[in-house]
């Protein structure tokens, strides 16, 4: 499936939009198998919003050196989030967002802020 079949096939249904964006996934873990696990959420297209596939990185995998490595590869840009309170630690939340195989990918972590993300990359 190519990136423009799999952009044409999102287009058509709710369905099809689904299968196109696990397909790519699909192809992303074959391709990199040795990334950390998050937890894959694949939503019903929103006609305000064409992101497709949102990665949250979790529990062992909360870390710098996992968010480091979607970073590595799937590229795309970083932003964070201003700090907030979490379970009575101070935390910020970083995002890459980039595109794989025609689908757009967002990867979050939360992370402490003494972690500094941006000059770890």
């Amino acid at each position: 499936m190519t990136t423009t079949h799999t952009k044409t096939i999102s287009k058509v249904t709710p369905a099809g939009h689904q299968r196109a964006v696990a397909f790519a996934l699909s192809q992303l873990l074959a391709e990199f198998p040795d990334l950390p696990t998050p937890h894959w959420s694949i939503p019903i297209p929103q006609p305000e919003d064409d992101r497709a596939l949102y990665g949250y990185l979790q529990r062992e995998h909360e870390t710098l050196v996992a968010f480091q490595a979607y970073v590595k590869a799937l590229g795309g840009v970083v932003t964070s989030c201003a700090p907030a309170e979490m379970y009575g630690r101070l935390v910020r939340t970083h995002t890459v967002v980039a595109q794989w195989k025609g689908i757009k990918v967002d990867v979050t972590v939360t992370l402490p802020t003494s972690v500094d993300v941006q000059a770890a990359l």
